[in-house]
């Protein structure tokens, strides 16, 4: 039995290894996943910052004129949450490339026809999947922090740091067990490379990423509600817009503070119920297992490329007649 899972533990960091190796081979690819998110955070700076930032006036009583550098640092640390959220879901799906290039190519069908157990062949690909999402990810989440220490909008506790990269660790797991399972299905390419367009197009709205949630018909804001990502990007900005949200409401009463993290989607309306930090972090817990048992269930079964064992049969009868 120990010699089994040494076996089967060798056989997946092998496959691990030679799935980074394939990615970091390609140099333009791995820029192209990083340049992404850093692309998004860069058109919010450019065109959107000043739309978030009238939106944040209009919530003061009129007369009222909040100090506008705390009013960008809530604004901006919202957009921090957004970018990294979506990264979440973007990097994960286009990490997959690997994947479902071995299955165009036919190469997967060594691996499973090979004595490693299809369930580590999945296994491989799915670590493979969520060390390149933490890797970019803690890249983009680094380059937010640096942008919001340089603006002179850093209202974050290390707390608050250590917090928002744990909910990146802990949001990467659904991810990727998601986009894995997705993955598995698609046998092209172009087939992920069109998917992928779709997704980058519209999760930044259902998560409330490009626009809060809050400005939504109430049908919409309950099926966003059902998205594990609408619920990790919740957690982010719960941890990186607190500190920027009790500096901007101080001295203000508390109403004011309860309407800015409703408008602003800290807290989710989950079908009529608004649901806080603690809540959205079972829900993600619940996707990771929900997803989990499924990839490993389902996922296994879509890795075969139709007509290999056809193919193989083929080439038994072959070597039995020339034996003949």
């Amino acid at each position: 039995m120990r010699e089994r899972m040494a076996e089967n533990w060798c056989a997946l960091m092998q496959m691990v290894k030679r799935c980074m190796k394939i990615f970091l081979r390609d140099r333009m690819s791995v820029f192209l996943a990083l340049l992404a998110p850093i692309i998004v955070l860069l058109l919010y700076v450019l065109f959107l910052s000043d739309i978030q930032a009238d939106s944040i006036y209009a919530a003061f009583p009129q007369g009222i004129a909040p100090d506008e550098n705390k009013v960008r640092a809530f604004a901006d640390s919202w957009m921090v949450s957004g970018v990294l959220g979506v990264s979440l879901v973007t990097v994960s799906l286009t990490a997959n490339s690997i994947m479902v290039a071995d299955k165009q190519r036919g190469v997967i069908n060594d691996c499973l026809a090979s004595p490693v157990r299809r369930s580590v062949v999945t296994a491989a690909y799915f670590v493979f999947n969520y060390i390149v999402t933490v890797a970019i990810c803690t890249i983009v989440y680094l380059v937010c922090l640096v942008y919001l220490a340089a603006a002179g909008r850093f209202a974050l506790s290390a707390e608050d740091v250590f917090a928002a990269y744990g909910v990146i660790l802990f949001g990467a797991l659904s991810s990727t067990f998601f986009t894995v399972l997705i993955a598995s299905a698609i046998r092209t390419s172009e087939a992920l490379g069109g998917l992928s367009g779709i997704v980058s197009a519209a999760i930044g709205f259902l998560i409330g990423a490009f626009m809060p949630l809050s400005s939504f018909p109430k049908g919409v804001q309950y099926f966003t509600a059902l998205i594990p990502g609408t619920h990790s990007a919740g957690l982010l900005r719960v941890f990186l817009m607190r500190g920027a949200l009790d500096e901007l409401s101080a001295g203000y009463p508390p109403a004011l503070a309860d309407g800015l993290s409703e408008a602003f989607s800290m807290r989710l309306n989950f079908f009529g119920t608004e649901i806080g930090a603690d809540i959205m972090a079972v829900y993600v817990a619940c996707s990771i297992v929900v997803f989990a048992v499924i990839c490993f269930a389902v996922g296994n079964r879509m890795l075969a490329v139709r007509g290999a064992r056809p193919k193989r049969r083929a080439g038994r009868a072959q070597g039995g007649s020339a034996d003949r």
